[in-house]
């Protein structure tokens, strides 16, 4: 019969020899106390036994796998499970967080059913891609409450494309101009994105002024703050009422969608 449980000591052998991970690193950032508890109470019990039980373990462990391999998959399949639980746990903390803020870039209404939020860089490919998808939903769905995260990771002038964003809103233009910006090809150099402020007719003289504004600074890093609370670490990243979904995957996101506005 084949095997479904190992003795405690065989599961902490298996964890303290790393077979559990997978070359996967442990995110000690997400790590809960009762976690790391634990782990310390494992090592605890390993040097409380003989080098001569300790190799009879170790022998036991390899036997037990060698056996019956599957123990290794229904283990990675556990530790998945937990480290998805634990990033959906912090995701939705970071949502609540982000959904009270009154200095979010917010569209739609506040007591919407559903909030989308998205973050981004005008330098990411993914991000462009998403774009017409969300300006089409938007269009559709004014149900829904939008919240836009500007996060410039990568380079200086998603930055300064970040800065401008932000600084439009003071002109009522913030989504036409960050629809612009996701539009647009090239470096997004300043005087390109001067260019696109223009086109979509921002005054750009009180838009340069606006980005000096030491506010800017602040906002975008507590935007970085709230996308590493949540799990995020590239663009785009979604939260669909503190769902997580990473990446532009449009039937993920759409499912989550449908599923909260149906009240799932």
């Amino acid at each position: 019969m084949r095997k479904r449980m190992l003795s405690g000591h065989i599961f902490l052998a298996i964890a303290l020899l790393g077979v559990v991970s997978c070359n996967k690193k442990e995110d000690k950032s997400v790590m809960s106390q009762t976690e790391e508890a634990k782990k310390q109470d494992n090592t605890a019990i390993l040097a409380s036994l003989t080098k001569e039980q300790q190799a009879a373990v170790r022998v036991l462990v390899r036997d037990t796998l060698v056996t019956d391999p599957q123990i290794l998959l229904e283990a990675q399949q556990a530790f998945e499970a937990q480290q998805t639980r634990m990033l959906n746990e912090n995701a939705s903390k970071a949502f609540s967080s982000i959904i009270s803020d009154a200095s979010e870039l917010s569209f739609g209404p506040k007591d919407a059913k559903v909030t989308l939020v998205e973050f981004f860089d005008y330098k990411c490919g993914f991000c462009h891609a998403a774009n017409p998808w969300m300006v089409s939903y938007m269009k559709t769905h004014p149900n829904v409450r939008y919240i836009f995260k500007e996060l410039p990771i990568l380079s200086a002038n998603s930055l300064i494309a970040a800065k401008a964003a932000y600084a439009s809103k003071a002109q009522g233009k913030y989504v036409e101009f960050h629809n612009a910006l996701m539009q647009a090809q090239g470096d997004l150099s300043t005087d390109q994105i001067i260019q696109i402020a223009t086109s979509v007719g921002l005054d750009t003289v009180k838009l340069q002024k606006d980005m000096q504004n030491p506010e800017i600074e602040k906002y975008l890093k507590k935007v970085q703050d709230q996308a590493s609370q949540a799990g995020i670490s590239g663009t785009p990243g979604f939260l669909v009422n503190g769902k997580l979904i990473s990446g532009f995957k449009v039937e993920e996101l759409e499912a989550a969608l449908g599923a909260e506005d149906a009240g799932k």
